[in-house]
């Protein structure tokens, strides 16, 4: 497997990193333009996704694009939510940081 479809699902997760950070700006879809934003950016991602099914299995794609969207999203809360995890929050990030390693490693 080349490094494309690899950039192109971290790509993916960054968007979808993006496009959660927008939607929570959204005020519940009520302001109009990170509404907008975020869904387009979930499109988008969505795209990516798909173009990268054409050459990883579907339960590594997922794994690896929901795992960065998941680690990415929660070390993001820390500096715009000001959230503080626990030593078992810590570990559970590092669990799923492992467990997308082995998934891209097992294909």
């Amino acid at each position: 497997m080349t490094w494309t479809p690899l950039l192109l699902l971290a790509l993916a997760a960054l968007m979808d990193v993006a496009a959660n950070l927008l939607l929570k700006h959204s005020d519940g879809l009520r302001r109009p333009l990170p509404a907008v934003g975020g869904i387009a950016l979930i499109l988008m991602a969505f795209t990516l996704l798909g173009i990268a099914l054409h050459s990883v299995p579907l339960g590594v794609a997922y794994a690896v694009w929901g795992g960065l969207g998941i680690i990415l999203t929660a070390l993001l809360s820390l500096r715009v939510d000001h959230v503080r995890f626990t030593a078992r929050g810590w570990a559970g990030l590092g669990l799923i940081l492992g467990s997308v390693l082995l998934m891209h490693l097992s294909h």
